[in-house]
């Protein structure tokens, strides 16, 4: 990366250039983005890790120019600080770090998707510039710096920080998104439902289809394609228009068929069945193919499965 205008002193949101930056905390995503910004020509200054030998070892990896347990490490003139350890941890780790190093004017970004800069909040009172740069994607830890080609990068915090996790962004070839900071835990549930509970969803119908066929050995051959297509159309299309199936249809008989199974062969399931049912129900009627009449019937359905009334 180009030399040029420093990060320090420009709290503005403005082209800025990175020369350096240190790093606390190795998951899959620290070692990823530190070979991300190394190949491009960002120095590492310092690795900072739980202990000193795990640090020295990332300071080799890197070519970093010093290395130090989290307890020992001192950021005092350092320019970005990426912050990459887990959720739980970011609160201790933000309030060890800011009685130990002059913060001001330091940019300051932590890579959790849920939490918002102010948990750096003891950092941004020593002077920090605190922020989040979020990647919307999983990473093993092995993957090349191009891995960010493409990602959207969900980024929120003060002007200064903002501003050099947009630039970061763009020069990863990322597509940064700017998270209102009240709204970062519902940024996150959004990229939770659509990569986590997806995975629990397959997971679910895996567990039916081996119900329903005696082995769940050919659920990924049979499945897959079905699978592919619809998360293909969805994206390329909205769910609006790629939705298909009974419930849009409004086949109520269709419905009862599959509550009354779910409920006999895999009883566990039926809560999930009948919200995800429901969601569908609300989905179809955006889509303007499920008139109001046919949804309430479906949803009146949904209800007496999960909420049956005992006969007194």
């Amino acid at each position: 990366m180009a030399s040029g205008s420093q990060i320090k002193g420009q709290p503005q949101e403005e082209a800025i250039s990175i020369d350096t930056f240190s790093i606390v905390g190795f998951g899959s995503l620290g070692r990823v983005l530190s070979r991300a910004l190394t190949e491009i020509g960002v120095r590492c200054e310092l690795t900072v890790s739980r202990t000193a030998e795990r640090a020295r070892d990332f300071r080799e990896e890197f070519s970093a120019a010093g290395s130090a347990s989290l307890r020992e490490a001192d950021f005092t003139g350092a320019a970005l600080v990426l912050i990459t350890v887990s959720d739980d941890a970011l609160p201790e780790v933000a309030h060890d770090l800011a009685g130990r190093s002059s913060w001001t004017d330091t940019i300051v970004l932590h890579t959790s998707g849920a939490r918002n800069h102010k948990v750096l909040a003891p950092l941004a009172e020593k002077g920090a510039h605190t922020g989040s740069f979020h990647p919307l994607q999983t990473y093993l830890g092995e993957e090349s710096g191009s891995a960010f080609k493409n990602v959207t990068i969900g980024i929120e915090g003060s002007p200064g920080a903002i501003a050099t996790a947009r630039h970061i962004a763009n020069v990863l070839l990322a597509q940064p998104v700017v998270i209102e900071s009240s709204k970062k835990a519902l940024y996150h549930a959004a990229a939770v439902m659509t990569g986590n509970h997806a995975i629990a969803m397959l997971a679910a119908a895996e567990e039916v289809w081996e119900q329903a066929v005696g082995s769940k050995q050919s659920f990924s051959d049979a499945m897959g394609p079905l699978a592919e297509r619809s998360v293909y159309n969805a994206i390329n299309m909205g769910p609006d228009t790629a939705l298909t199936g009974p419930i849009v249809r409004g086949e109520e008989g269709t419905l009862k068929l599959h509550l009354d199974a779910v409920s006999r062969f895999t009883p566990h399931l039926l809560s999930l069945y009948g919200s995800i049912a429901a969601e569908t129900v609300h989905l179809a009627v955006r889509s303007g193919r499920l008139s109001a009449d046919s949804a309430v019937r479906l949803l009146d359905i949904i209800e007496a499965h999960l909420n049956p009334r005992v006969e007194e």
